[in-house]
């Protein structure tokens, strides 16, 4: 039986800074982010979410407080943001540097809050360009817009999540299913694009090799499978952060899991990876897509290109893979608005 190609995850890079289309420094703050030790036996439900979900600050009486971001003082009691309510505050991305006056707001807010996919708990991902970029505006979901969408599976040794669906900014309208050999027909959807299982570690990765492939819908189960290289670790980690009305660089240490995958089994063998950061009360807050110059020309000339964006600096676990490669996207979630506001309303079944 041949082996399917491993997709590469439809997202919504940048072209030119003047052009975007869709397709597929530092000052110390008081942090008061919850934290946990990892245990060899993996992640419960809750502690998963709350790395792949960002928070909301509660007050005395089980409110959302406006404007409180969950690393900040005040925020003792905390929980899960929910898809139906108004957000008390949001994510967005850095705008290029030579941008970062004229829109501080950046291009693209990223929320991550808990909801329901084909009626189970899922953590749904929306991807929300706006501030009047080409005509967008967040809160509004426009047809080339998108969002990903993870399941949380029980197992012996810890909680498994995997991301099972995505909408490409580039088809519009068009959900994409990330299905492993376990989908059924008539079943519920069988993620295959897995982020972690199992044990977390500390200090070193913990890894599997996952199989995967797209389908049209989400119990249209292939036949074929292709097998990808998933590696992940857990780290406390200083990330850049900036607010919409106050640009100035800060850092912000965070309890993070990295996740890294590859398109092929082998790391050399593949010719892309796409490496994540899911930080603890504030769910996924960085995304970097690296090409393996050896199978993709354009490599180099897309590496230089993104580098003069000034998008993405360099953060702990951002290196490159091997001789060859070179970071051609990236997108870090970590400017934050006190506005708040819905999540932009992402059609999901």
């Amino acid at each position: 039986m041949s082996a399917a190609p491993v997709p590469s995850r439809p997202r919504r890079p940048w072209a030119e800074p003047a052009r975007p289309r869709l397709r597929n420094l530092l000052l110390a703050v008081p942090l008061f982010l919850s934290t946990g030790a990892a245990s060899a036996e993996g992640l419960s439900g809750a502690e998963a979410t709350a790395f792949l979900a960002q928070s909301v600050c509660l007050d005395g009486a089980g409110a959302p407080i406006p404007g409180r971001l969950p690393f900040e003082p005040g925020c003792d009691r905390r929980r899960p943001a929910r898809i139906e309510e108004v957000l008390p505050w949001r994510k967005t991305d850095f705008p290029d540097s030579s941008a970062a006056l004229a829109r501080p707001q950046g291009y693209m807010a990223s929320d991550a809050v808990v909801g329901r996919l084909l009626g189970r708990p899922a953590i749904i991902q929306t991807f929300d360009i706006g501030g009047g970029f080409q005509g967008h505006e967040f809160g509004r979901f426009e047809p080339d817009e998108g969002g990903q969408a993870a399941l949380l599976s029980p197992r012996p040794n810890g909680v498994e999540a995997g991301f099972v669906v995505t909408q490409d900014g580039g088809r519009p309208g068009m959900l994409q299913w990330f299905l492993s050999p376990a989908c059924r027909p008539g079943a519920p959807p069988a993620p295959a694009w897995l982020a972690f299982a199992g044990e977390v570690p500390e200090g070193r990765w913990a890894e599997r090799i996952a199989p995967i492939n797209i389908a049209a819908a989400p119990d249209a189960c292939p036949r074929d499978f292709g097998r990808a290289l998933t590696r992940w670790r857990r780290a406390r980690i200083a990330l850049p952060m900036r607010w919409h009305d106050d640009p100035t660089p800060r850092s912000l240490p965070v309890e993070t899991i990295v996740s890294e995958h590859y398109a092929r089994p082998e790391i050399a063998a593949s010719d892309h990876l796409e490496r994540f950061w899911f930080a603890r009360d504030l769910g996924m807050v960085r995304w970097e897509r690296w090409n393996n110059g050896a199978f993709l020309a354009d490599t180099p000339e897309r590496g230089r290109w993104f580098a003069r964006t000034g998008r993405c600096g360099p953060v702990p676990f951002s290196e490159s893979p091997g001789p060859g490669w070179a970071l051609v996207d990236c997108r870090t979630w970590t400017n934050f608005s006190r506005q708040g506001g819905r999540v932009a309303p992402w059609p999901l079944p």
